[in-house]
């Protein structure tokens, strides 16, 4: 059976962490699957505890100072055999999570990323992602995440990119989508 761990670092979107894990929670009800939900945290303090506990997730102090090495040290926590990190500054399709298992498990991608393109940007938003950081939303078999070594722990900005990169020139397969694509994809995946 998969069993997914979805991985959120609250540093750039502490204030809408509880919508993300809202989101979070409504996809999980989408899937058969086990899933984990871990959510790093620069402290532990009341009001992350209670978003914790009304959506079933674990609390992780932050560990190590770069994004990359924090999404790592959680990747190593967990024995799931996918692992997904979430942006929480947006929302993600309600159907994201079951048209990645399915792209995964059913038509055997290794790596599913969904990306904001240029044109979906919204200003705000532009001031927190950087160049090259597009990505919403990336869900990797842990086999691969392992055989390239995981995030660039020197990186705190276009991690994502980066691992996507790694993983083509190691010939992994890797569906790329935009959040639009997904929401067309998932209303199939119900029919």
């Amino acid at each position: 059976m998969n069993h997914f761990c979805i991985i959120i670092d609250s540093q750039r979107g502490h204030s809408r962490l509880d919508r993300c894990l809202e989101a979070v929670t409504h996809a999980i009800n989408t899937i058969n699957s086990p899933v984990d939900i871990i959510v790093l945290v620069d402290k532990i303090r009341t009001r992350c505890t209670v978003l914790a506990e009304r959506h079933n997730a674990q609390l992780l102090e932050r560990c190590g100072g770069t994004r990359g090495q924090r999404y790592n040290v959680c990747a190593n926590r967990t024995q799931a055999n996918t692992l997904i990190f979430i942006d929480p500054l947006v929302e993600l399709p309600a159907g994201w999570l079951a048209w990645a298992e399915r792209a995964m498990f059913e038509r055997s991608w290794d790596a599913v990323a969904l990306t904001m393109i240029g044109t979906m940007k919204l200003s705000w938003l532009s001031r927190f992602l950087s160049a090259g950081s597009d990505t919403l939303a990336l869900s990797v078999k842990r086999q691969w995440f392992e055989r390239v070594g995981g995030f660039d722990v020197e990186r705190e900005q276009g991690i994502e990119s980066d691992f996507l990169l790694r993983l083509v020139a190691c010939h992994a397969r890797v569906l790329n989508q935009t959040p639009e694509v997904s929401r067309t994809t998932s209303r199939e995946l119900h029919r």
